[in-house]
C-alpha cells in the first residue's frame, strides 16, 4: 500500500521510514489474522488508516468502514484509498460516540509531539469558536448502511470506547459483533474508561485475550491491567 505522508507528524514518520507502526506490530499481525475471516470490518478511530489498509491487505474483498472525525485526516485517508484503488474502503468523517448528533473536536497534536492521532472529542459543544464534528452510534451506522453484522471491529478513540459500546447495544445484545480489538485507557478505580468498556463486553458474553499470533480467550480479570490493548470475542456456541 502507498499513502501520502506529512513528515511533521509522528505516526506518518513511522509509516514513511518503516512501512508500519512499530509500536503496534503485534496488534497488526493479530488484526490481519482476524481480518482473513471477516467480510465486514469497522475501523473506529481510524486516523491515517493503517488498520483499514492491513485488513484489506489480508482480505481484499472485505468491506471496510473507517470512522475518523478530524477533517484533514479523513481526507488524507480518502486520498490513500484512491491512490491504491481501494473502492471497498469507505471513509466516514464522523466520530463514533455515545450519541447521535454533534460533539466538539479537541486537537492535541502539538501537545504530544505532533501525534495528531491523539485528537479526541467531548460532549460539551462549547462556544462559537468550537470545532464541531458529527457523531453516531454504531447501531445507527449499521442501520443506515444496511449492515447486519460487524465481523471485525477496532475501537481506539481516546477513552470513549465505553460510550461507543453503549451505542452498540443492539449489536452486542444480538451477537452481531464478532471479534473486537480495543484500546484500554486505564485509570484509578473500577470506573475508569477501560473498566467501563470491559464490563459492557463482559455483560454481552465476551471473553478476552492479549493480542498475539495465538490467542487464548478467558474471562476478564486483573491480568488485563498490564495491557494497553485487548482482543474480545464471544465463545463459539456449544
Amino acid at each position: 500500500m502507498q499513502m501520502p505522508c506529512d513528515l511533521s507528524e509522528a505516526l506518518q514518520r513511522q509509516y514513511y521510514f518503516f512501512g508500519t507502526y512499530l509500536l503496534e506490530e503485534t496488534n497488526l499481525e493479530a488484526w490481519m489474522a482476524a481480518a482473513r475471516g471477516a467480510r465486514t470490518v469497522f475501523d473506529v478511530g481510524a486516523n491515517s488508516g493503517i488498520y483499514s489498509l492491513a485488513a484489506l491487505a489480508a482480505k481484499p474483498d472485505a468491506e471496510v468502514h473507517a470512522f475518523e472525525p478530524t477533517p484533514e485526516i479523513a481526507e488524507r485517508l480518502r486520498q490513500t484509498a484512491a491512490l491504491n484503488g481501494l473502492d471497498r474502503l469507505v471513509v466516514h468523517q464522523t466520530a463514533v460516540f455515545s450519541k447521535d448528533g454533534q460533539a466538539t473536536l479537541r486537537r492535541c497534536g502539538d501537545d504530544v509531539g505532533g501525534n495528531e492521532g491523539m485528537n479526541y472529542i467531548v460532549s460539551d459543544l462549547g462556544g462559537a469558536d468550537a470545532e464541531h464534528v458529527p457523531t453516531i452510534w454504531l447501531d445507527t451506522a449499521c442501520s443506515q448502511l444496511g449492515i447486519d453484522r460487524i465481523d471485525l471491529l477496532k475501537l481506539d478513540i481516546q477513552g470513549h470506547e465505553a460510550g461507543a459500546l453503549a451505542g452498540a447495544g443492539a449489536l452486542l445484545a444480538e451477537g452481531r459483533v464478532g471479534t473486537l480489538f480495543m484500546e484500554l485507557n486505564w485509570g484509578e478505580g473500577d470506573d475508569c474508561p477501560a473498566s467501563q468498556a470491559v464490563r459492557r463486553l463482559e455483560d454481552a458474553g465476551y471473553l478476552f485475550a492479549a493480542p498475539a499470533r495465538r490467542m487464548t480467550f478467558k474471562p476478564a480479570g486483573d491480568w488485563m491491567r498490564r495491557l494497553s490493548d485487548i482482543v474480545a470475542r464471544r465463545p463459539e456456541p456449544g
